[in-house]
């Protein structure tokens, strides 16, 4: 089957700087992608090409087996509006209502004025903004104005639809309900989705896979799970949320060390140096240890349902500790234990890879 769409042999610059470069990816029919990367990685020039709205500097975009650079300017047109795209500010009219601003896609492509009406109502109601219909857009708030977005992007029925980070200006509580409800009204289509994000709570939840892009090039395309478990590498590992990850050294027998002080014992991974990104709850502390240097507890305060404990020693380390856990005082001298959570990153590979899926003894 042809996938939906598929990047192959893109490089696109600006100027003299390459912003993006992705030697193949392809989207298949009715998947959801997350794009999940730092501000400035090259996620929104990603979308741009994949909706057509630019063709890369060399390489090809295709939607379906076309590609619209190609195209004439009619076919061009039409091929795009298999397209729906949501920016990250709503771009709505603000002078007319929101109801029209839904029945603008229709209306250019001749759908009856009756038919727009009841197609723009149940889109609207669906994200909970029916009664927002005869509102002036330039009265909503940025929530209802995203909400309103989403629905004129889903009006058309479009076989993909790009998100451009729509929920990044929302706060948290709207956030949370924005893509619950993207979440809901999706899980009833077949519509293929690119979601751009460089939030990982976001990018995971909504994805079948997740492309991980940095400096506009991909470190790691896997699903959730396996970017969750087992990272490609370092940035990719901060960029889902590891609040740990350092440099290690893993010795012969396999014990991991930071400096002198041994966090994890019995790895798999081949001897020599290497990165540990290891989860904060998923470390262990203990009494000083008689083998080896310890840490010293920095700093204990109370966080969402547990203790935060910052360590020093060879490495600055956080550890989270359960509620009903006494943490240690300030001051302590304590072991760390990684725990089986723990992924130890092999170094020097291009580009890095997993090497073991780290098994304390």
């Amino acid at each position: 089957m042809v996938a939906a769409l598929t990047l192959a042999g893109v490089e696109h610059r600006r100027g003299d700087r390459t912003v993006l470069r992705v030697d193949r990816l392809g989207v298949e029919r009715g998947e959801r992608l997350a794009v999940l990367g730092p501000n400035g990685a090259g996620k929104t020039t990603m979308l741009r090409l994949l909706a057509g709205l630019e063709p890369p500097t060399q390489g090809r975009v295709l939607i379906g087996d076309l590609d619209p650079a190609s195209l004439p300017a009619q076919d061009r047109v039409r091929l795009r509006r298999q397209v729906g795209y949501v920016t990250q500010h709503a771009t709505l009219l603000a002078g007319t209502t929101v109801a029209r601003n839904v029945e603008l896609p229709l209306a250019w492509r001749g759908v009856p004025r009756a038919q727009r009406r009841d197609r723009a109502l149940h889109c609207l109601a669906a994200f909970g903004v029916a009664h927002l219909a005869r509102r002036k857009a330039q009265f909503l708030s940025g929530g209802e104005a995203q909400r309103v977005s989403l629905a004129r992007a889903l009006a058309p029925g479009p076989a993909i639809l790009l998100l451009d980070e729509p929920a990044a200006s929302l706060d948290p509580a709207s956030r949370a309900s924005f893509l619950a409800d993207v979440e809901r009204v999706l899980g009833d289509r077949a519509t293929t989705l690119v979601h751009v994000s460089h939030r990982p709570d976001e990018a995971l939840r909504l994805a079948d896979r997740v492309a991980v892009l940095v400096e506009g090039h991909l470190r790691q395309v896997a699903t959730p799970l396996e970017v969750i478990a087992s990272p490609g590498d370092a940035t990719v590992a901060r960029l889902v949320g590891y609040e740990n990850v350092l440099d290690v050294v893993v010795d012969e027998r396999g014990d991991v060390r930071v400096g002198d002080s041994v966090v994890l014992r019995g790895c798999a991974a081949t001897p020599g140096p290497a990165v540990l990104a290891a989860w904060a709850a998923g470390l262990e502390l203990g009494p000083e240890p008689a083998d080896g240097p310890a840490f010293r507890v920095d700093r204990v305060r109370p966080g969402q349902g547990r203790w935060q404990v910052e360590l020093r020693g060879a490495a600055p380390l956080t550890a989270h500790l359960p509620w009903a856990t006494a943490p240690p005082g300030v001051g302590d001298a304590v072991s760390v234990s990684a725990g089986a959570s723990a992924v130890v990153i092999a170094q020097g590979t291009s580009p890095p890879s997993l090497v073991a899926l780290a098994q304390g003894r």
